[in-house]
């Protein structure tokens, strides 16, 4: 049953940038459902789909990321870069330190390959490659991570270099690192690479093909695991980005600052956490029509509003039934009213906490109707005056025509 409330206030309409709010786990959850205990010093659990939180530790705590970086630098490349271009290593590149995916200086490479090299093996070299063909040079390419950090709302997240190298301007958080991720996996050519547990690519220093194994052991321990990056340095210790898709339904997890082989325990106590005891449901379909709302001076008294666009949000599970809807209208539109006009949102709450709306549209024109006033009717009467005075004039000039012919038909008969 829908509820209906009228506004008097100017409210905001914006449409939400993902038409929902983040629910609060703690607040939410089923009784029966503990949160897991992890070794990590911050962890997040988003869906990808929603990007709700369905559980997090320390999420906004800044700390080094190490080389789960490298989404960031495989995202940078993907959309400014074709998988077919040749990037070429250089001597810089190949000599950067840590882990490598084992280039020489002056070595080509397609852009693909470089990013096999990039997620697989987590090769700082071919951080530093890409960085170099994308942007020219590494710092202007740092530039573009940052630009593109603030541009998906992670806000505590500075990038220094493209390889996740320890910098004391290097950083990131729990959160901002499954912003980073859902937005990545987003992209089909992202979430195939960062699936791939084992890729050969081309060894041209020795002739040779070389088989790049994925670092990331998930993709053979865990039911459903697709992605996404490892990263390790003594600063950050164990981190990784973990992602698996079970039912059409894909879970991110993040993992900061653990330990040894914690950090993959850690990774599927959550996910087994979110796949137990949440899931997706789709509240509204875009174009469902639900209300109407009154017009002042139309041709019409009210028009009917229609859903601007799907909702799909994430529940405990067995929670769908007890949403609750509610429609707020910003009282009487006035004609004019264009058809998609906003003119109101339907919103949804469970237990009495908002956890989505959508924007609620006009579905057809309401006109104006013309309005008869003084003027409209001097014009008409001047109209009709004018008419008759011509109608007039025609009858008269007619008449004496006939009066004329008449005289000169006389005229004629008496001569003869």
């Amino acid at each position: 049953m829908l509820n209906y409330v009228f506004s008097s206030k100017a409210k905001s309409l914006a449409f939400f940038a993902a038409f929902l709010l983040l629910l609060v786990v703690s607040g939410s959850r089923p009784a029966s459902a503990a949160l897991p205990n992890l070794v990590g010093e911050a962890a997040v659990l988003m869906d990808a789909e929603t990007g709700t939180i369905l559980a997090s530790r320390n999420p906004e705590q800044r700390l080094p990321m190490a080389s789960t970086t490298k989404m960031m630098t495989a995202l940078i490349a993907l959309e400014r870069g074709q998988l077919d271009e040749t990037v070429t290593v250089s001597e810089e590149a190949a000599y950067q330190e840590g882990s490598s995916m084992y280039t020489s200086p002056g070595e080509t490479y397609t852009l693909e390959e470089m990013l096999y090299g990039l997620l697989l093996n987590s090769g700082n070299d071919a951080a530093w490659a890409i960085a170099e063909h994308v942007a020219g040079s590494v710092p202007e390419f740092v530039e573009l991570m940052n630009e593109k950090a603030l541009e998906l709302g992670a806000t505590n997240t500075h990038f220094a270099n493209p390889s996740g190298l320890p910098d004391p301007e290097h950083y990131s958080t729990a959160r901002d690192l499954a912003l980073i991720a859902q937005a990545a996996l987003a992209r089909s050519d992202f979430s195939r690479l960062v699936a791939t547990k084992a890729q050969e690519v081309p060894w041209p220093v020795k002739g040779e093909n070389k088989l790049l194994i994925n670092h990331n052991r998930l993709l053979w321990r865990y039911d459903g695991a697709d992605g996404v990056k490892t990263g390790y340095t003594n600063e950050a210790r164990q981190c990784l980005v973990a992602s698996a898709t079970r039912e059409e339904r894909r879970l991110i997890a993040v993992i900061l600052k653990s330990e040894g082989n914690s950090v993959w325990t850690d990774a599927e106590k959550l996910l087994d956490y979110g796949f137990a005891n949440f899931e997706n449901r789709t509240l509204v379909r875009a174009g469902e029509s639900l209300a109407s709302a009154p017009v002042k001076g139309g041709e019409s008294e009210e028009v009917s509003l229609m859903t601007a666009a799907d909702l799909t949000v994430t529940l405990p599970k067995g929670a769908g039934e007890e949403v609750e809807k509610t429609v707020e209208v910003l009282g009487e539109l006035e004609a004019p009213v264009a058809a998609g006009h906003q003119a109101g949102e339907l919103v949804f709450s469970l237990a009495g906490e908002e956890i989505g709306r959508v924007p609620l549209v006009t579905t057809v024109d309401v006109a104006r109707p013309v309005k008869k006033n003084w003027w409209f009717w001097a014009a008409a009467g001047l109209a009709l005056y004018t008419l008759v005075y011509l109608i007039m004039r025609w009858d008269i000039r007619r008449r004496r025509q006939r009066m004329r012919l008449r005289r000169i038909i006389a005229r004629y008969r008496y001569r003869e």
